[in-house]
């Protein structure tokens, strides 16, 4: 366990967690590296020949990144910035793929310019956009095309991404004639095909039925003589945040050599992301104090939906734990609640707690992904601090922003 108890103190591994937060002040995020190369290790036993590009939208921290590229993950990236990090930490551009349904002209000549293995084209109107800025460079774009299958991955209709009424990929049944068309363009290369069908996905039904609608897919194109050696089949495996019962990577693998045959010619990758950094991260916050109504009871920390979106955003639960174990006393109902002014502002609904005091702290679990990612200044509050812990050391990587930090990119006569 990353987390757990000992004496009654929460640790990272064998860090206590109340020694990273009298040194460095809270609100910060937590994150195990140990944990996440566990992770890691777990995808690449389960998947020996397969590329496992990390998804950086769920945690692009430096530190992390660098990290997994000593792990020998690469990166699935969705803007002209995650590229930057990627090539940045040292990722080899042969291991990074470009998603994401919006590509500017920049970011695709950008991507061309870093010789990437593949550029994921999302729409038929993309595609021409890519081939211009190709031709303009006098470069070969590398591409897949993401295919949406019309498949329900069973998750939250906002992480959802494989449905037809989604805003990603070309419906499969139109794809061949792009795949047959992009064929005669001498700027183009097709290299593969690609599908990601949601997150936080924890049955296996949907992965398998995704596999094999790709699947039967490849087999159709191989017949019309188009050239296929990649098999991107995304990422989205879940974690267990409050009772879930998540595929392991082993169970994922035994769905994609079941569909796809452990002798296949086609190089799979695959693009994981919460399941690997999420678990291995907590926000670890203060209480402000213990407000009582006459019709509830609420904890307010001094980290909120400005630091983590998810619980607003999609109802989301996150186990929320004392760092430190006081004394017995007699629990209560309560709602976790922020210091931002919105009524969303809520990490926690009718939770039961020990009556923490002031200057107490606890910890919000799980929340290595989409967390700091998702992060704001909403009422110009800092952004959280982070901390990466190995073993028994730790050491801060992303610092507590100041006031004038928060201000230097604005252009005021008087800053200046």
């Amino acid at each position: 366990m990353n987390f757990a108890y000992r004496e009654d103190e929460l640790c990272c591994e064998r860090v206590p967690v109340s020694t990273i937060a009298r040194a460095v002040g809270t609100p910060f995020y937590l994150y195990s590296l140990d944990e996440i190369e566990r992770r890691v290790r777990a995808y690449q036993a389960a998947f020996p020949r397969a590329l496992i590009a990390y998804a950086y939208k769920a945690n692009a921290n430096l530190a992390i990144l660098r990290h997994l590229v000593s792990l020998g993950v690469g990166a699935d990236v969705v803007s002209g910035g995650e590229l930057w990090r990627a090539l940045h930490v040292g990722t080899p551009p042969a291991q990074i793929v470009f998603n994401g349904n919006g590509k500017t002209a920049t970011e695709i000549g950008y991507a061309l310019d870093s010789e990437l293995l593949s550029i994921n084209v999302d729409s038929a109107e993309e595609l021409e956009l890519v081939a211009e800025v190709a031709r303009a460079k006098g470069r070969t774009a590398p591409i897949s095309f993401r295919v949406n299958p019309d498949i329900d991955p069973q998750t939250h209709p906002y992480i959802s991404t494989g449905l037809r009424q989604s805003k990603f990929g070309i419906p499969i049944a139109e794809a061949e004639a792009l795949y047959v068309a992009a064929c005669k363009h001498p700027e183009l290369q097709i290299v593969g095909v690609h599908c990601h069908i949601g997150s936080q996905i924890t049955q296996a039904s949907p992965l398998r039925e995704a596999a094999q609608s790709v699947h039967r897919f490849v087999i159709r194109l191989r017949t019309e003589g188009v050239p296929l050696a990649l098999v991107n089949l995304g990422g989205g495996l879940g974690i267990r945040y409050h009772g879930e019962n998540p595929l392991t990577a082993g169970e994922w693998a035994e769905v994609v050599h079941d569909v796809f045959g452990q002798g296949s010619d086609l190089q799979i990758i695959l693009e994981p992301g919460r399941s690997i950094v999420a678990p291995a991260g907590a926000l670890v916050a203060s209480v402000i104090h213990l407000k009582r109504t006459p019709e509830k009871n609420f904890l307010v920390l001094d980290a909120g939906m400005n630091a983590l979106l998810r619980p607003p955003l999609y109802g989301a639960f996150h186990e929320v734990r004392p760092v430190q174990r006081s004394q017995p006393s007699t629990p209560l109902h309560m709602d976790i609640v922020g210091p931002i002014c919105e009524s969303a502002d809520v990490l926690g609904k009718d939770r039961v707690l020990p009556q923490l005091k002031r200057g107490d702290r606890v910890a919000v679990m799980d929340a290595g992904a989409y967390g700091f990612s998702m992060a704001s200044r909403y009422n110009q509050q800092p952004l959280p601090a982070e901390v990466v812990v190995q073993e028994n050391q730790w050491r801060v990587v992303t610092r507590h922003e100041t006031f004038e930090q928060m201000a230097a990119s604005e252009e005021d006569p008087v800053l200046i």
